[in-house]
């Protein structure tokens, strides 16, 4: 008998949410105790300094994205220059900005505290305590959290809190290394409490408004307490028997992944061939014009809003999927971008640096619009099926690469009949104007003119696909960002 399944990013925060679902708990609860989980498993992705969208699939059929994704100040203060970080990806070094200009409002804690209130059923202070014991008591950390914690070292170690959670004699935390988030802990109880009134209108929100105004910043506590959880539709569109739902504007992905898949379901090829190669390469021939100016993807939606955007997000970005016995199912995606290297006194959680990145920024720093919700490429999706029903799940990280790493996934399972471990876990592409990205494993065109990048094992460039295939009960995280899938 189906009880519930759930696919995340690490295997405690899986086990987090199969826990409370255990517990009489639905898809909801275990989404906030889940993603409370993933601050402690995740910390360079997950953050109450995050934001993020959340594809919601009710049990009665309705549908809609919640949006709790980071709000630019109501007004720019320019009186403090970024501080620049370079981070080096090895075959690259590319330039983040830090520190108090770098942030934006986030909305991760009035989203756990929205989430529960209006659609799950358990109490905070039953929700947080498996998080609460992880922060307390530790995790030891993986691989990919240690590849990720040396990646964004030189963030890290500008401040003492950075230096004493994810430094150990003057080096950053390595595979087996205890982790530990005392502050948190205390956090969680007084957030139980106190709920998100008290993070927006209160103390913590003081405390980084006062950091903020201290050091340069824009963030005031007038735009912590006017901050808004917003219910959009979804973004829809049909692809054989499914009917696929995602992230509308502000997200830009979702749209990507429609353009994307249309472009690929029209043509069945052996997986691996030069036939598979050339068939990608047109597919992102189509949307290359969008990625080199995303807005202009907008006009396909609405232009009157063309004007009133200017952002794009990249960042270090999670995913996971629940669904519950009743039918209620959650895709949600979060970030804190590389991180501002400010942590919240007294919490242990680092501030986003939505604001810092040139990426997100193609006028310049401090060329974002004030008040306005950032644009972003995460697109958490669903599949459903004919009768109504959700059968499929899945989103992913990777920055720019997000919707096409989620599109080759949904081809290979839907399109080439892929085993979902096969369709999740097969070497992807990414094309962008001057480069190919490839995993190893599709053969090449030789007369390929672009300058080709082909890594020989899975690279977490490419995201995590983390999916719930409810048609064949499978729940599968993906090996590139050591992702961990259950059926209950």
């Amino acid at each position: 008998m189906f009880k519930g399944a759930v696919c995340s990013g690490h295997h405690l925060t899986t086990e987090v949410a199969k826990t409370i679902l255990q517990e009489g708990g639905n898809a909801f609860d275990a989404a906030a105790a889940a993603y409370f989980a993933s601050i402690v498993s995740e910390p360079m992705m997950a953050s109450a300094g995050a934001g993020g969208f959340a594809n919601i699939f009710l049990s009665n059929g309705q549908q809609f994205v919640l949006d709790f994704f980071c709000q630019t100040p109501k007004k720019k203060n320019l009186s403090s220059p970024f501080k620049e970080i370079k981070i080096d990806f090895g075959e690259s070094q590319e330039s983040f900005f830090i520190g108090a200009s770098s942030m934006a409002v986030p909305g991760a804690m009035a989203f756990v505290d929205h989430l529960v209130k209006f659609y799950g059923r358990m109490s905070l202070k039953d929700i947080i305590q498996p998080a609460r014991q992880m922060a307390k008591e530790g995790i030891k950390y993986t691989p990919f959290q240690a590849a990720d914690t040396a990646l964004l070292g030189a963030i890290l170690q500008q401040s003492q809190k950075g230096r004493s959670l994810f430094f150990e004699n003057d080096m950053p935390l390595t595979t087996g290394s205890l982790f530990c988030m005392h502050n948190y802990a205390d956090f969680l109880e007084e957030f139980a409490r106190e709920k998100s009134r008290w993070f927006y209108e209160g103390e913590i929100a003081q405390k980084i408004s006062s950091y903020s105004e201290d050091n340069g910043g824009s963030i005031t506590m007038i735009d912590f307490q006017s901050y808004e959880i917003l219910k959009r539709p979804v973004h829809k569109f049909k692809l054989d028997s499914l009917e696929w739902s995602t992230v509308g504007f502000p997200s830009l992905g979702g749209k990507l992944l429609e353009l994307f898949l249309q472009s690929l379901f029209t043509k069945r090829i052996e997986a691996g061939s030069v036939f598979h190669y050339e068939h990608l390469r047109k597919a992102f021939e189509k949307c290359l014009p969008f990625l080199e100016q995303p807005l202009s993807i907008v006009q396909q939606l609405d232009e009157s809003v063309v004007e009133k955007y200017s952002h794009r997000i990249p960042g270090g970005t999670s995913h996971f999927n629940i669904v519950d016995k009743e039918g209620n199912a959650i895709a949600l995606s979060t970030s804190i971008g590389e991180g501002s290297s400010y942590f919240i006194p007294g919490t242990d959680m680092q501030m986003n640096n939505m604001l810092g990145e040139m990426g997100l920024l193609p006028k310049g720093l401090n060329s974002w619009k004030e008040n306005q919700r950032l644009n972003s490429m995460m697109c958490p999706t669903l599949g459903v099926d004919q009768k109504g029903n959700p059968t499929f799940l899945i989103g992913s990280g990777g920055s720019s690469r997000i919707p096409f790493s989620i599109g080759q996934t949904i081809y290979n399972r839907f399109y080439l009949n892929q085993s979902l471990q096969t369709a999740v876990h097969s070497p992807r592409m990414f094309e962008s104007a001057s480069k190919i990205y490839l995993e190893h494993g599709i053969e090449t065109d030789q007369k390929e003119t672009k300058d080709l990048r082909i890594w020989q094992e899975f690279n977490m460039l490419f995201g995590g696909t983390h999916c719930i295939d409810l048609h064949s009960l499978e729940a599968i995280g993906d090996d590139r960002r050591e992702g961990s899938g259950i059926i209950l």
